[in-house]
C-alpha cells in the first residue's frame, strides 16, 4: 500500500503503481481459477435490451460476480467500492475482469458514488451493490440500492449464488472462495423498480429475503 499519507480522509485509497507486478498475475491466476468451476444457472441471459438494472448480491460472494456479470449481462457493470485500501485491491482485480469502479459507501462519500452511479446508469450501464457492504453487519440490506434506483427508475436484478464447496476467511463478511473444480449455483431473478407507495426499508426486508433464499451455501 502507498506510504504517503492521504490528503483527506475522504479520499478512496489506491493501488500504488509498484503494487501492479503482481497484481497482474494475480488477477491472471484468478481467471484460472475461474475456469476451473462448474457454473450452473437459471437463465442462458439476463434480458437487458431495456435499460440498466441495479445488480445485488451479498459482500461474501464477490469473488464470482465478474465473471457472472461478463457472462450473463451484455450492459457493462459499474461495482460501487468502498473507499478503504482493500476496497482499493477489488478495485485493480476488478479492472483487469473488465468491471469499472465507484468509489464510496454509506460512511464515506456515499452522496458523491450515488451521484456518479446514477450518471452511469443513465448513460446505459448496470450499477452492481453489494447492500451489506462495505464493512457489514453481514447480510444486513442497507437502503442505498434502493435509493439509486428510485434516482434512475430502474428495476433490481438479485444474484444469488451458492457454493457446493468454499473456504472462507475470517473477515467480517466470511469473505468466500469456491474450491476449484466444485459447483457454483447461480439464480438471477428480476425485481420490479420501486413502487412509491412502498418504504425502503419494506423493499430491502423483500430483497434481503430474496438474496438470503437464493444464496445460502450447503452445509
Amino acid at each position: 500500500m502507498s506510504d504517503a499519507p492521504r490528503e483527506h480522509s475522504d479520499t478512496p485509497a489506491v493501488v500504488p503503481w509498484y503494487h501492479w507486478a503482481w497484481v497482474v498475475p494475480m488477477a491472471l491466476f484468478l481467471r484460472l481459477w475461474l475456469a476451473t468451476l462448474r457454473f450452473r444457472c437459471n437463465v442462458d441471459r439476463i434480458d437487458d435490451s431495456e435499460g440498466p438494472v441495479v445488480l445485488l448480491l451479498w459482500h461474501d460472494k464477490l469473488f464470482v460476480s465478474s465473471w457472472v456479470a461478463n457472462r450473463y449481462f451484455s450492459r457493462p457493470v459499474t461495482a460501487l467500492i468502498s473507499t478503504s485500501k482493500d476496497g482499493a485491491w477489488l478495485v485493480a482485480f476488478f479492472r483487469f475482469m473488465g468491471i469499472a469502479a465507484v468509489r464510496g459507501s454509506s460512511n464515506r462519500r456515499g452522496a458523491a458514488a450515488l451521484i456518479t452511479l446514477t450518471r452511469s446508469m443513465r448513460a446505459g450501464n448496470h450499477t452492481g451493490i453489494t447492500p451489506d457492504g462495505p464493512k457489514g453487519p453481514a447480510l444486513e440490506f442497507k437502503t442505498g440500492a434502493v435509493s439509486l434506483a428510485r434516482l434512475t427508475r430502474s428495476p433490481f436484478v438479485v444474484m444469488g449464488i451458492r457454493y457446493d464447496a468454499c473456504w472462507r476467511m475470517r473477515s467480517w463478511d466470511r469473505f468466500a472462495m469456491p474450491i476449484p473444480f466444485s459447483k457454483v449455483v447461480i439464480t438471477l431473478e428480476r425485481e420490479p423498480m420501486p413502487a412509491d407507495c412502498e418504504s425502503d426499508e419494506i423493499i430491502s426486508a423483500r430483497l434481503k429475503a430474496r438474496l438470503d433464499e437464493t444464496s445460502t451455501d450447503r452445509a
